[in-house]
């Protein structure tokens, strides 16, 4: 099985840090690859955090990601800021 949620679950247990460089490593989507988090948060595969540091609630617009700090909004969380993402034991 290689569609896109076991290669978004892949580069994220990899370590890949951020939604651009999982797109442009996968080939998919940047709309693909935050429908893949969204669902995998949903689903329990992967927890989201908002980290205590970062941006200032305007946002800077400096973030490497394109567009400033898009991971918070793909998760419901339109505050800009970090994010981590951790993977979840798969209970199977």
């Amino acid at each position: 099985m290689n569609g896109p949620l076991h290669r978004v679950l892949g580069e994220i247990a990899a370590g890949t840090p951020t939604l651009a460089e999982i797109a442009r490593r996968t080939g998919l989507s940047d709309d693909v690859v935050h429908a893949a988090i969204d669902h995998l948060v949903r689903a329990g595969r992967i927890t989201s955090t908002e980290l205590s540091l970062g941006c200032p609630t305007g946002g800077c617009g400096a973030c490497p990601s394109s567009g400033g700090c898009a991971l918070p909004a793909v998760l419901g969380n339109r505050r800009p800021g970090l994010v981590s993402l951790t993977l979840t034991r798969s209970v199977a």
